[in-house]
């Protein structure tokens, strides 16, 4: 071959070669738009790409290398960040029906909980996928703390309201459901003594509560000389708080004491004179008594007190009485006829005193009338004598001798 031909022909392959590159890169296209199947519907004409249109109508189209390889090549955009799936472009089916794993369901992770959270009594925390049900549940409705502290469920809260100890959510994302606890305090009611009616209130109760107390009965019993009276409410055992009614704020378990006070009746009795001091005493208490003498309408005869009998015993008109039961003090009296006696004894004295008096007078005149007389006589005589005879001195001597020896006789 001539040397001068050469450059001709290679001209002539670089032109061939260029044409049979065209025809092999336009060849998956004419395959892509006439095979059968599904892909027999797909339709190539312009697509936006990062901002760019595409035209794929053309076969010798520049982009045309482009088109087929996206469109044999879906997994490979998704795996550089183009999200476009067949769905964008009418063609509704995912890269799972290929066997293409990239478009798993997301999963989400539900929390259940309690409140407090320390009584951990729930169940159905978990991961579940997303548009599934997820059911939970508290496994103790009531926690015992203490003998007179718990707490109670009341509801649900957070994804899920309800009161109910069960319950069943759509899980669609993160969620949290609570189930919430009511803390509970005892109250505890009773009475002193055990003997007296115990008021109504005593049970649990919600912290913060406040529980209206009343008492049975002011004054309980009282036949027989015996009763039961209300003091008022001891609460916890600090003190005693009057009234009849309470309002107590549950904060703490508490206990309640209704008090009743023990009480005896005192009854003071007599027949004379005005008693003071019946009624009814607390027990243990110490009562006074007294009771006023009568006066006495008999001259002579005073009514005098006489002591106290029954459950009492004294001789003191006025005295104290220990009012550890019923008592029955009775005043008793006595007639004292001294005065009356003392009369009779200075009357009969007197009117002895005045007969003795009246006889000794009588007997002392007699007495000094006869020998007056005698005297008178004698003297008569002697003086008839005087005048008739002068004797002499030892003869009239002697006749007074013999006139006393007379008389003596």
């Amino acid at each position: 071959m001539a040397r001068g031909n050469l450059p001709k022909l290679l001209t002539i392959a670089i032109l061939a070669l260029s044409i049979a590159l065209v025809l092999v890169s336009a060849q998956p296209s004419t395959v892509a738009a006439g095979s059968t199947g599904p892909q027999s519907t797909w339709t190539w004409t312009s697509h936006t790409h990062h901002n760019s249109s595409y035209d794929c109508s053309g076969y010798y189209s520049y982009y045309s290398y482009y088109c087929s390889y996206y469109y044999y090549y879906p997994y490979y955009y998704s795996y550089y960040g183009y999200p476009y799936s067949y769905s964008n472009y009418g063609y509704p089916y995912s890269y799972s029906s290929y066997g293409y794993p990239y478009s798993t369901p997301s999963s989400y992770a539900l929390t259940v909980s309690t409140n407090p959270s320390s009584l951990g009594t729930v169940t159905g925390s978990g991961t579940y996928t997303s548009g599934s049900s997820a059911s939970f549940s508290v496994t103790q409705t009531t926690v015992q703390v203490s003998p007179n502290t718990r707490y109670v469920f009341s509801n649900w809260s957070g994804g899920y309201t309800g009161t109910g100890s069960s319950g069943t959510v759509t899980v669609n994302g993160a969620m949290t459901v609570t189930a919430v606890y009511q803390l509970q305090y005892f109250l505890t009611v009773q009475a002193q003594p055990q003997s007296a009616p115990t008021p109504q209130g005593q049970g649990w109760y919600n912290s913060g509560d406040t529980v209206p107390l009343q008492n049975a009965s002011q004054t309980i019993g009282g036949d027989g000389g015996r009763r039961l009276v209300f003091q008022g409410w001891s609460v916890d055992s600090q003190g005693t708080q009057s009234g009849s009614s309470l309002n107590l704020v549950m904060n703490s378990p508490h206990t309640v004491t209704a008090v009743y006070g023990q009480q005896y009746y005192l009854n003071v009795q007599t027949d004379q004179g005005v008693t003071s001091g019946s009624g009814w005493y607390d027990s243990g208490s110490t009562a006074q008594i007294y009771v006023s003498t009568p006066v006495s309408t008999s001259y002579g005869v005073n009514i005098v007190f006489n002591g106290w009998q029954g459950d009492v015993t004294s001789s003191n008109q006025s005295t104290n009485v220990l009012m550890d039961g019923p008592k029955n003090a009775i005043a008793t009296w006595r007639n004292d006829s001294t005065v009356l006696y003392l009369t009779i004894a200075a009357v009969i004295v007197a009117a002895l005193l005045i007969v003795g008096g009246v006889i000794a007078f009588t007997a002392r005149g007699r007495g000094s009338t006869q020998p007056s007389a005698r005297t008178t006589t004698h003297k008569s005589t002697d003086e008839t004598s005087n005048t008739t005879t002068q004797k002499p001195e030892h003869h009239r001597k002697k006749t007074e001798d013999t006139d006393t020896s007379e008389s003596t006789s």
